[in-house]
């Protein structure tokens, strides 16, 4: 989104490297006193400071490292991924969803890895700050299932799912696409 990428360059991510879009979110984390991921015991009162983006992906991160409906699963971390989507048409719907104009370059992205699918359907809901309003929808984001096959939602959400890849191994940038 920030127009960086360029044809060729590599991106080296693992477990233990945080991306570019994990630096953005532990910095905001870093700035109100979160240092690491707590236990699922303590939540520390320091996230009601969070901006809405950082309070989310703060919660993700919580979500999928301790829900016990979570645990037994090998899921990426978002604050160590490239995302990317399956086609041309939902880059596409990704920008229009986004609001970031029509001029966003769009390029192939390689990985030796098939990435994790996730629908980033469930995300784009507004909730109040309270766990017990967003954990279905966070527990069925990591679960990889799709919003629109939800009995309760799937006429709730006109758009559709959407479904995001995270790549969490090294990726080359491929040619942009016209």
């Amino acid at each position: 989104m920030g127009a960086r990428l360029r044809q060729g360059m590599t991106i080296e991510l693992s477990e233990q490297t945080t991306s570019v879009f994990g630096h953005v979110y532990w910095k905001q984390f870093r700035h109100v006193g979160i240092k690491q991921f707590p236990s699922q015991q303590i939540v520390p009162p320091q996230t009601n400071l969070l901006g809405n983006e950082a309070y989310r992906e703060f919660w993700l991160e919580f979500f999928r490292i301790g829900n016990p409906e979570l645990k037994c699963l090998e899921l990426p971390s978002r604050l160590n991924s490239f995302f990317v989507v399956e086609s041309i048409e939902d880059a596409h719907r990704y920008i229009t969803r986004s609001n970031l104009g029509k001029d966003l370059p769009i390029f192939e992205v390689h990985s030796q890895e098939p990435g994790a699918k996730f629908d980033m359907t469930w995300l784009d809901q507004q909730f109040p700050r309270d766990y017990q309003q967003f954990g279905y929808y966070y527990l069925r984001y990591w679960k990889g299932l799709r919003m629109d096959e939800d009995r309760y939602l799937a006429a709730h959400e006109t758009r559709g799912s959407l479904m995001e890849v995270l790549l969490s191994s090294t990726i080359t940038i491929g040619q942009r696409v016209t």
